[in-house]
């Protein structure tokens, strides 16, 4: 198991989804994940389901944390899916998406460098969450971490998730994992906002495995930005972007979005995009 080979690589604006197996796998990944946001200094905050409070300072411990004083002190909080997903009797997405944001606020508030979040999505399964709704949820959190504060950690079970609702959920997020990953393994996506000029840092790849939330944070930023200031999205770090992708992009140039950077493999894709929906039109 390359567990250590994700967690190792993940950075605070990283929002990962994490396929398992069983619960030792999930278990394992969130123990390391704690421990190494707890010697940073990072807040941790976790959102469980059928993983347990004990476990999981268990695991963490085993990982090199001291779970005790640093619950104690508010550094390690952990947080049941009926007090966070489903306060209320159900699971209101924008509601949860605010809470994770004043989750971020507060840990920056109090002096923490950042926080690192982990979902146990596990409820899901057993909810009548329908598929677009869960989707968009995980879509619009991945902006919380557009401004490099936090680092988000999201389990999914593949033993209670069917294949098309793990392939919906993955897309929603800029990257994702499983325990076979190799010991090479980055985050297929990293988008970082920056502030002069006003925009994105896009680093990596965009396919089918990311598209919704890439196109879902474009959309964001856009939709922040300044009156009459063009938001540019800095694309020299991006190796591949796949044809609906590079529509999305396409698209996104009336509405002042200015693109800079662009490799020629992806420059020449998006003349032949541009071309094709003007004969469209």
């Amino acid at each position: 198991m390359t567990t250590s080979a994700v967690v190792d690589q993940m950075e605070l604006g990283d929002h990962v989804c994490w396929f398992h197996d069983d619960e030792a796998d999930g278990l394992d990944a969130v123990g390391r994940f704690a421990a190494a946001g707890l010697r940073l200094g990072h807040r941790v905050v976790c959102f469980l389901d059928v993983l347990s409070a004990a476990d999981v300072r268990a695991s963490a411990a085993r990982h090199g944390a001291a779970c005790g004083p640093a619950q104690l002190a508010g550094e390690l909080r952990i947080v049941s899916c009926g007090d966070s997903y489903l306060a209320g009797g159900r699971f209101r997405p924008e509601r949860v998406v605010d809470a994770l944001a004043a989750e971020i606020t507060s840990a920056r508030r109090e002096g923490h460098p950042g926080v690192r979040l982990v979902g146990d999505m596990a409820w899901a399964a057993r909810r009548p969450v329908d598929l677009d709704t869960l989707r968009r949820y995980e879509a619009a959190a991945s902006a919380l971490f557009l401004d490099g504060r936090a680092a988000g950690l999201c389990l999914y079970d593949r033993r209670v998730f069917s294949p098309d609702r793990c392939q919906a959920v993955m897309s929603a997020h800029p990257a994702a994992a499983a325990p076979a990953c190799g010991p090479r393994w980055t985050p297929l996506l990293r988008a970082r906002r920056t502030s002069d000029p006003v925009g994105l840092r896009l680093v990596g790849q965009v396919d089918r495995s990311n598209r919704d939330a890439f196109a879902a944070l474009l959309a964001v930023v856009t939709e922040q930005a300044p009156a009459r200031r063009p938001v540019v999205l800095d694309l020299s770090g991006l190796t591949f972007v796949d044809v609906r992708s590079a529509v999305t992009l396409v698209r996104a140039g009336p509405r002042g979005v200015r693109l800079v950077g662009c490799r020629p493999g992806l420059a020449r894709l998006l003349e032949l995009v541009r071309g094709g929906l003007a004969g469209a039109d």
